[in-house]
């Protein structure tokens, strides 16, 4: 397994190196740092947003079944007052009905009756000819 390769020389001066190794190596490690906090910083805000959307939700969830319950109430009570209007008509239709067949019934026997009496009437009341042969005996002659 072989990572990489270099090749070293030999330097007059190994403080010098050192100390641009180590400087080099603290500001790669401050720009990391600083990286860190910033990604920290980030994660915290998005953190805090996440826990404010899910407060918010939370509450719109809560908010939608209680006005789910208020509709689902108010709907039964309009459904109940619909059936019971429906039921009043149905109960005013059926007497309507029992009514114009109790109104039909009456005029049936009514025109029966009057058909009897007008029978009856005509049994009682005089013919034509009788009728001419009074006219002719009250006229003098």
């Amino acid at each position: 397994f072989r990572l990489g390769s270099l090749k070293l020389q030999k330097v007059s001066s190994p403080a010098e190196v050192v100390k641009e190794l180590i400087g080099y190596c603290l500001d790669c490690l401050g720009r990391l740092q600083a990286k860190t906090e910033h990604l920290q910083k980030e994660n915290e805000r998005l953190f805090n947003g996440w826990s404010d959307v899910e407060k918010r939700l939370e509450k719109c969830v809560k908010a939608k079944e209680e006005l789910e319950a208020d509709l689902y109430n108010r709907f039964i009570l309009v459904l109940n007052e619909k059936k019971a209007k429906i039921r009043n008509l149905q109960k005013l239709l059926n007497e309507a009905k029992e009514s114009a067949a109790d109104a039909k019934c009456t005029r049936d026997s009514i025109a029966t009756t009057q058909v009897a009496m007008g029978r009856e009437n005509d049994y009682d009341g005089s013919t034509d000819e009788e009728s001419e042969n009074l006219t002719q005996a009250s006229l003098p002659s």
